[in-house]
């Protein structure tokens, strides 16, 4: 069984997203921009990423919105549009929803890789998501107690209410294949959100999303919450397909178990990012920094640097019509 502390660190580690609105500007294939409304991944990030509003995942790993436009959002989710995405994302740190997953503290850089395939038919696209700590020495303990080698595999719809308003859906299902059960406390880790978020598409874009975590076995139950994470996002245009996506989110935890664990129960998320393409290939650099509040019961001594993080990460990725 692993240790209280232990267990409170890592209540909501796994990525998400839930649905959030992880995305940016990112030109893609064709002629036309087709840049994504938030609530959806465009090229510059990849499509599969569970990371949530900004703010993966998150991750983790997370791009704000772009304020592209309704009909440039239609031309990459169209009931039309087929599309394949492959993307690799390297990290100095993976976190998600508040929290450094991988880091020995919050403050401490582990590069990453997140590896992901997305296929996208019109509305509905299947995706995979992995996170898969490469530096630090406490990669191993990580894997063993259910925290690393994360893959996720990912459902999800998005439709049009208006010209300008977007809603969504999606379920994901988290799982760690290589915790040890004596460590992690259970076999194969597994979690389940399903969750629903909603995108307006107005000078500066607008999101909501809800999303519900859950941990399928009985040990792991007391790290589910109700996530709450509403975002804005802009665009700046730079030069010619060329732009700057700013995304500002913030997230409140509803834990469920009782009694509930209030550590790191809400977070707030700034990020950075610009798409640089080359017909179906892009690269997005990003810079992310991340709050989130801590428990004094559980961290007495914990300061505001405790509980802050700055990380840089980028992104490559090809997108394929299908």
């Amino acid at each position: 069984m692993p240790s209280k502390k232990l267990t409170k660190k890592i209540q909501s580690i796994s990525m998400l997203i839930s649905l959030g609105l992880l995305p940016s500007l990112a030109a893609a294939a064709d002629d036309s921009p087709a840049r994504a409304l938030p609530g959806q991944p465009p090229p510059g990030t990849s499509s599969a990423l569970p990371a949530g509003p900004v703010p993966a995942p998150e991750p983790a790993p997370t791009v704000p919105p772009s304020d592209s436009g309704a009909d440039a959002a239609r031309y990459r989710y169209g009931e039309s549009r087929k599309l394949l995405n492959v993307d690799v994302e390297a990290s100095s740190a993976y976190v998600w929803r508040g929290i450094n997953v991988f880091g020995e503290d919050q403050n401490t850089q582990a590069f990453s890789v997140f590896p992901s395939l997305t296929a996208t038919f019109g509305a509905l696209s299947l995706g995979y998501w992995g996170a898969f700590q490469l530096s630090g020495d406490n990669k191993s303990a990580l894997v063993d107690t259910g925290v690393g080698a994360e893959n996720d595999f990912i459902l999800k719809y998005t439709g049009w209410i208006s010209n300008d308003l977007a809603l969504s859906a999606m379920l994901t299902y988290w799982v760690y294949p290589f915790a040890d059960e004596e460590a992690a406390g259970t076999a194969t880790p597994m979690y389940l959100e399903p969750g629903a978020g909603i995108s307006y598409l107005a000078g500066a874009d607008l999101g909501l999303y809800v999303g519900y975590y859950r941990g399928l076995q009985d040990v792991i139950q007391e790290r589910s919450f109700l996530y709450i994470n509403p975002s804005i996002g802009k665009t700046f245009p730079l030069s010619g397909d060329l732009g700057l996506a700013v995304g500002l989110s913030a997230g409140y935890k509803v834990f469920t178990d009782d009694p509930p664990a209030e550590d790191r129960q809400f977070d707030l998320a700034l990020n950075l990012s610009m798409a640089i393409p080359f017909s179906d290939m892009y690269i997005t650099p990003q810079l992310h920094a991340a709050y989130a509040t801590r428990d004094e019961e559980v961290v007495p001594d914990a300061e505001f640097s405790d509980s802050f993080v700055a990380w840089a990460g980028v992104h490559v990725g090809y997108d394929v019509g299908l």
